[in-house]
């Protein structure tokens, strides 16, 4: 299929996605929009829809317009490749996917967990300390209870890292943070995957390609096609978090195949040397989704933004209802949950 790549505001996302179409072996690149099969809009449109149905390339071509977006808000306008997405109509009827975020192979990489990793030579296998672990910022209520919650365990480690920002490179200490957390999921039987402010996180596909055992707490979150996921992943309840012991020592003695089939698919599906691949299938797929028609959703574009936009006031405003009350009450609301 040939493909076009364009931007929508500024992103380093199409330089990755560039360079890495050179592994292609079933896609072209071509150098602009008339020629191309699939246009792949790259960046961010749900604040700001205008941006993108005004946008000179949809405007042109809107029966071969797919975005790619990692934003963590979930407003699709096109048919898209997300990485917040959330199980409903779009994802049932294919018109909306889920996949890896690119940009953990752009200037923010951390090098030590990634396609670098091999597999690790019989005798050599790192000496696992924990059952389960979590090193990561507190970005979503589920990630703040989880910081709040006492296991009172030797083998679980669960820390709050936000004062750790990956995407400010001049941070100190951040190759030393960054070796840590590579070391921290070699030593784990488990790694657990908590929603971040979307519905997905990175550290999902960060763990795949570590090979350990990924464990994804998030109940909205669609899984990308594909990968054997009953295999090795283990999906827990949000609600259930407070029970991730009881729930995950029975499988401890699978879990190091877990972990290695965990590899094996971020091998197949999610290394550098596939991901334009992939990303391309999912577009075209999204292209040809199932009823309703796309013409039915840009008739409906405006409506539905206007419906996020209430959904995000509303939200905001119960926010500070609910914060004002427990500040009345003299309570600790969920924001300092974890300080």
């Amino acid at each position: 299929m040939k493909v076009y790549l364009g931007a929508l505001l500024e992103t380093d996302q199409v330089d990755i996605l560039k360079e890495h179409a050179s592994f292609s072996k079933s896609h072209e690149l071509v150098s602009g929009p008339s020629g191309a099969e699939l246009i792949l809009v790259l960046g961010a449109s749900a604040r700001e829809p205008r941006q993108l149905l005004d946008h000179e390339l949809y405007k042109s071509y809107q029966d071969r317009c797919v975005i790619y977006t990692e934003e963590d808000d979930y407003l699709p306008l096109l048919p898209t490749v997300h990485t917040n997405a959330k199980i409903g109509l779009h994802t049932r009827i294919g018109r909306v996917f889920n996949y890896a975020h690119i940009s953990r192979n752009g200037r923010h990489r951390n090098r030590f967990v990634g396609e670098a990793i091999t597999e690790t030579p019989i005798g050599n296998t790192p000496q696992k300390r924990y059952l389960f672990s979590f090193l990561g910022g507190s970005t979503s209520i589920l990630r703040k209870r989880l910081f709040n919650l006492k296991f009172n365990r030797d083998d679980v480690l669960i820390e709050n890292t936000s004062a750790y920002w990956h995407w400010d490179n001049s941070q100190p200490d951040r190759e030393a943070r960054q070796r840590r957390y590579a070391d921290t999921l070699a030593a784990s039987h488990f790694a657990l995957c908590p929603r971040g402010a979307g519905a997905g996180s990175s550290r999902f596909f960060e763990v795949m390609a570590a090979g350990v055992a990924p464990v994804l707490l998030s109940d909205a979150y669609a899984l990308t096609p594909g990968p054997a996921w009953d295999q090795f992943l283990i999906r827990v309840r949000e609600r259930d978090i407070a029970r991730l012991p009881a729930i995950l020592e029975p499988h401890l003695d699978s879990a190091a195949e877990r972990g290695r089939l965990a590899r094996r698919a971020f091998d197949e599906f999610f290394a550098v040397d596939h991901e334009f691949d992939c990303i391309v299938d999912l577009a075209a797929r999204a292209l040809r989704h199932a009823p309703p028609a796309e013409e039915y959703f840009r008739r409906r574009q405006m409506a539905m933004f206007r419906q996020f936009e209430r959904k995000r006031k509303a939200r905001a405003a119960l926010r500070s209802l609910a914060l004002g009350t427990l500040k009345a009450l003299h309570l600790k609301n969920p924001y300092q949950m974890n300080r």
